[in-house]
């Protein structure tokens, strides 16, 4: 989000110029929201319109709200980033009550300034949305002046259009390039203040931070000369400020509590209850199609976890202060498409043994986690299927980073030692390619050779004529054959030449091993083989390799043994 980041600070700084004009009264001040914790302000405005502008710095996600003085939500926040820029507009010119509640969701202090200032028709407007994937946003914006400027820039993500319309419903402005920027003039406005409509539509699969800047020309009026606005650290809580993550509109209250399956609409948010008694590990995985952000706060409404990264995946250990504590989960989902999540709240003491080995969809664009549990030192492999980039962060239960692995491969192995006793560690998986990646986690591996019968020539004619059609990984299993555990496949060699040997792997190891083939064996040209190519692993992916006798190299990725019932290799 660095594109982001610099169009904010130009924004802040221009909003941030009007303290010195020595017309215009403005508040400022800085304030510090702890990790994993919120804090809210007072802010007190008498003037028509005012600009609030907010800046962290950098070091975690801030989300924001604001509400009126009777607790009515009127604007919200949650972009990963810890910026806002607002304008807040009132009724009439008379002193009016707001709060700014600011939630931290990292681990570290976040110290952050606000600006508060009045806005008179001189001033730029400057003010930020979060624009949904898929979503028309239609926004209201005031311009003065004899013309203004109207910009808008995104943050690159996705591709934004725009629809400029007057107080008439006419259009004055359309821009659907491929960019997510605009900057059109308005004129005409005759020295007086006009309101417009826009709509901004994100073509995109995830969220776009678009900001809306309006700049007027040509105005003769003084700047605003009347009370200052004030900013206030609160002393107690805000009306309405509830739990952390509050949503522009109420989460659904599930209508069962604890450990299931639960459903998150698109662009939707999700309450869970969560009741516990002893320490409990949470685990909470989504489908994979979107990102899904998540809060638990505890029986006062304190946060206690939050995690707002890609994935639509947590885990975290609750411990309640007491014997039972009712903690309450709610998940955003911020994807277009509906997200089918699992709860499960799991006793730590009846966990035993190691657990992590699988494969894991990675979808595009989006991250997943991968809970490890290992009880001795444990060498831990990790390989995507080879069609996009992945990168890979370890983290220990105490957040502490133990490996990482950026490169521009989706493979990585490091090493895991508890200790002498079991330990939890998670490892974030974040897929950079436009196309999901099939990611397999693998225990120490394994290279046992696995058995098999050849056949040859006429005695598997049948297997080759129902091969003919069908190329690379072949046909799919059907009926029985389609069980999870059957990994009994036919390599059919259509090369054209003879086999001096042949490999296959699980595709999360790193090595070939020896030659399937025993010494001195060949697979014949157009020769059929039945194998099982099980290692014990309970793994699906499968990496084949073959050497001609001509020293010809075949290779195969990342074939789904459990579900195809020949390899044909050429």
């Amino acid at each position: 989000m660095n594109t982001i980041r610099a169009t904010v600070m130009t924004c802040a700084a221009l909003s941030a110029g009007a303290l010195f004009t020595g017309q215009a009264q403005a508040a400022v001040d800085q304030y510090s929201a702890p990790a994993s914790s919120e804090v809210t302000i007072n802010l007190e405005v008498c003037s028509l319109d005012s600009q609030l502008a907010v800046r962290g710095d950098t070091s975690t996600d801030l989300d924001f709200f604001i509400t009126d003085q009777s607790g009515d939500q009127l604007y919200s926040d949650e972009g990963t980033d810890d910026y806002l820029s607002l304008v807040l507009e009132q009724e009439r010119e008379e002193c009016g009550s707001y709060y700014l509640r600011v939630v931290n969701l990292g681990e570290e202090d976040n110290d952050f300034t606000v600006l508060l200032e009045p806005i008179s028709q001189s001033s730029a407007r400057v003010q930020k949305y979060i624009i949904q994937p898929n979503e028309t946003r239609t926004v209201n914006f005031r311009a003065c002046g004899t013309s203004a400027q109207v910009s808008v820039r995104g943050d690159g993500d996705t591709d934004l259009d725009f629809v400029i319309r007057n107080s008439d419903d006419g259009v004055v402005h359309e821009n659907d390039d491929l960019t997510d920027e605009i900057v059109a003039d308005l004129a005409g406005l005759l020295g007086d203040c006009e309101r417009f409509e826009m709509d901004i539509i994100n073509l995109g699969e995830v969220y776009n931070a678009a900001m809306l800047v309006v700049e007027p020309e040509g105005v003769t009026a003084p700047d605003y000369n009347g009370e200052a606005p004030t900013i206030a650290l609160a002393s107690g809580p805000a009306p309405n400020t509830g739990s952390l993550n509050v949503a522009a509109r109420p989460a659904a209250l599930a209508s069962q509590t604890g450990s299931g399956s639960y459903r998150a609409e698109a662009n939707g948010s999700i309450r869970v209850g969560l009741p516990v008694c002893g320490a409990t590990r949470l685990e909470v995985r989504g489908d994979g199609d979107t990102d899904l952000d998540f809060t638990v706060t505890d029986e006062a409404g304190s946060p206690v976890h939050a995690d707002a990264d890609l994935s639509d995946a947590t885990y975290a250990t609750l411990t309640p202060p007491g014997e039972c504590e009712n903690y309450e989960l709610r998940v955003d989902n911020l994807g277009g498409v509906f997200n089918q999540f699992s709860v499960e709240l799991v006793d730590p003491d009846t966990r035993r043994g190691a657990s992590g080995p699988g494969e894991y969809r990675v979808n595009a664009a989006l991250a997943t986690k991968v809970p490890l549990r290992v009880c001795a030192p444990t060498n831990v492999r990790a390989r995507g299927d080879g069609d996009s980039d992945l990168d890979f962060e370890v983290v220990d239960s105490s957040g502490s980073v133990l490996h990482e692995d950026y490169d521009m491969t989706d493979a990585t192995q490091f090493t895991l030692d508890p200790g002498g006793s079991c330990a939890d560690y998670q490892l974030k998986v974040s897929n950079l390619g436009e196309v999901y990646n099939l990611l397999t986690v693998d225990f120490d591996g394994s290279d046992e050779p696995a058995s098999g019968t050849m056949r040859s020539g006429a005695a598997s004619a049948s297997a080759s004529a129902s091969a003919s059609a069908n190329t690379g990984a072949g046909f799919a299993k059907s009926g029985a054959a389609n069980s999870a555990y059957d990994r009994n496949i036919i390599i059919l060699n259509r090369s054209g030449e003879a086999f001096s040997s042949v490999f296959w792997s699980n595709s999360a190891t790193f090595e070939w091993g020896d030659s399937m083939l025993s010494d001195d064996a060949t697979l014949a040209a157009g020769a059929d083989w039945s194998v099982d190519v099980d290692d014990g692993s309970n793994a699906c992916l499968f990496d084949f390799r073959a050497l001609t006798q001509s020293n010809r190299e075949i290779r195969m990725r990342a074939i789904n043994v459990c579900d195809i019932a020949s390899v044909t290799m050429e």
